[in-house]
């Protein structure tokens, strides 16, 4: 039989979970919900299933056995407490929560239920990435260096207010600090600094805007960030991004161990010194992090990329925030739930 599969979320990101999970044979697209309800219809009408108005509605009305959370940032909660209450495994995009408030109430729920999860890290399931977190374990690590430079402000109306994105460090840098987390071990603290260098106040008579944005309305969020961490096992880190219109994308990431140079670039990897070899991920590496909750909710067993881990790769992000506030480091224990190391 297969597996019954419904979607929370249908817009961007979760386009690619859909296409993932159509190609698979042992799942079947069971119902959809959205905040635009006829962007849910198009899709049951394009995926199969059933277009409802809400997550009550998608879990009490088509019985999916596991379910996809693709929303912005600020809606998550009682999505993923309602399918808690009934037992329902989630799969769950990043960022995992706003505020560790919000994170630490679903964990709990989570907890309490014992549900499958997964969240949406996808760098973690890429296997020349994992061949790097292999090489790493067996020395010290000296220095995760990291940045990410976006050329204007993405398009979703979320993005450019701190209580709908979360703003940099929770929204655009979420991924690159869970891949330090991945391959350098958990942070102990964050030193932060953050900017706003432009003023993104539309123009007089200024049409709106398609693609990446260079003005929005109620922009309230920092459009240049940098942080140092220190990770536990005393390797140190920086990270800088900026979303301050340039023309181009540009993301690196590097780490330096004892013995060996590692360079990522987007899911592939190379690396020198006392090895040399490099790893290119395939075209489809990104659905990997799905499959592997579907296999693991028809197995039973709970995927490589509990939502525990959402929440402490949160905790960087909102670690950097309150050193800024504290103009000192922030500790992350100071900052996590009870109970998570």
């Amino acid at each position: 039989m297969a597996l019954r599969l419904g979607f929370v979320g249908v817009g961007g990101i979760a386009q690619r979970h859909l296409n993932g999970a159509k190609a698979r044979a042992d799942v079947e697209i069971v119902g959809h919900c959205d905040v635009n309800e006829a962007r849910a219809r198009e899709v049951a009408v394009q995926f199969g299933g059933e277009a409802c108005a809400s997550p009550a509605e998608l879990y009490d009305g088509t019985k999916p056995d596991a379910i996809v959370i693709s929303t912005p940032p600020h809606a998550h909660g009682e999505i993923e407490e309602e399918a808690c209450r009934r037992g329902i495994p989630f799969f769950v995009e990043k960022p995992v929560a706003v505020s560790m408030a919000l994170a630490e109430r679903v964990l709990r729920a989570v907890e309490a239920s014992g549900v499958i999860t997964q969240v949406g890290y996808m760098y973690r399931r890429s296997e020349p990435i994992r061949t790097v977190q292999r090489l790493l374990s067996e020395r010290p690590v000296a220095m995760v260096q990291a940045h990410f430079y976006m050329p204007g402000l993405p398009p979703a109306p979320w993005y450019q207010t701190m209580a709908h994105s979360g703003g940099q460090l929770v929204e655009q840098a979420t991924h690159i600090l869970d891949l330090g987390r991945f391959l350098a071990g958990d942070v102990r603290s964050v030193l932060g600094r953050t900017a706003r260098v432009r003023n993104w106040t539309p123009p007089p008579g200024a049409e709106p805007q398609t693609g990446m944005r260079s003005y929005a309305e109620g922009f309230d969020i920092p459009d240049t960030t940098a942080l140092v961490l220190e990770y536990e096992s005393g390797a140190l880190g920086t990270l800088s991004c900026s979303i301050v219109p340039q023309g181009q994308w540009d993301v690196g990431f590097k780490v330096v161990a004892e013995g060996l140079l590692v360079t990522i670039d987007g899911a592939s990897a190379r690396w020198s010194g006392d090895e040399t070899g490099e790893a290119t991920a395939p075209d489809d590496w990104p659905l990997a992090v799905l499959h592997e909750f579907l296999d693991g909710v028809i197995a039973g067993e709970q995927p490589s990329i509990p939502y525990v881990e959402g929440v402490k790769s949160l905790a960087v992000s909102l670690a950097g925030y309150e050193s800024v506030k504290r103009g000192a480091p922030a500790v992350l224990r100071e900052l996590l739930p009870e109970g998570v190391g």
